[in-house]
């Protein structure tokens, strides 16, 4: 507990002193792989909590229908995805950030998400149906931070200016583009493989 109370204390730290928190995670070394991956579960928590106990006021969740393990696995492909994209953009651009770094600054900014998302849903169920909007400005002021830290990472992590991070970020996305669609191509075709492959041999087994 003791660990977890020195390590942990740097998210939070980060929450006001963004650049100076992201400096203490890369430089003087006080970012922990633990710590990152203990702030992604968190927030997998925090979203399947909000997505089966909201009040129908802001939303109608059918908790039947909800996978939260589905949920987990898209989050996890979304950060590791966006990570590879950013890496392989910035090794390219001059950027000092590791891919570790990248993945640790991604999972240290999620903690507005953390801090916000559970007492939102629990605020929610004291909203008439005029008043669902305060949810959404909650829910919504927590990602514009989350963004805004993951910005911040970005541009201590790979030592850039301002102007060239957030080109970094277009060349970014277009690089997850290029990836997902490389992936779905690849899919399609070991798909295309197994039927193949699969056809060949019903056809040797009923000969």
């Amino acid at each position: 507990m003791q660990t977890l109370k020195k390590y942990y204390g740097l998210p939070l730290y980060i929450l006001r002193h963004p650049f100076d928190g992201f400096y203490r995670m890369k430089f003087l070394q006080e970012g922990r792989m633990g710590i990152a991956f203990l702030n992604f579960l968190l927030l997998w928590v925090s979203i399947s909590f909000m997505r089966q106990y909201r009040s129908i006021t802001v939303a109608t969740p059918n908790p039947m229908a909800y996978n939260s393990l589905a949920e987990g696995a898209s989050l996890f492909a979304i950060l590791v995805l966006w990570s590879v994209a950013n890496w392989s953009v910035t090794s390219l651009t001059d950027g000092e950030g590791k891919f570790k770094e990248i993945l640790m600054g991604n999972c240290y900014a999620m903690t507005p998400l953390i801090l916000f998302l559970i007492p939102a849903t629990l605020f929610s169920h004291g909203l008439a149906g005029a008043e669902s909007a305060f949810f959404s400005m909650i829910v919504i002021a927590a990602i514009v931070w989350f963004i805004l830290l993951a910005y911040v990472a970005m541009v201590t992590v790979h030592n850039y200016t301002a102007s060239k991070a957030l080109a970094t970020v277009f060349l970014t996305l277009i690089a997850l583009l290029i990836i997902v669609f490389l992936l779905t191509l690849l899919l399609a075709l070991l798909q295309q493989m197994y039927f193949f492959g699969y056809s060949i041999y019903t056809e040797l087994a009923y000969r």
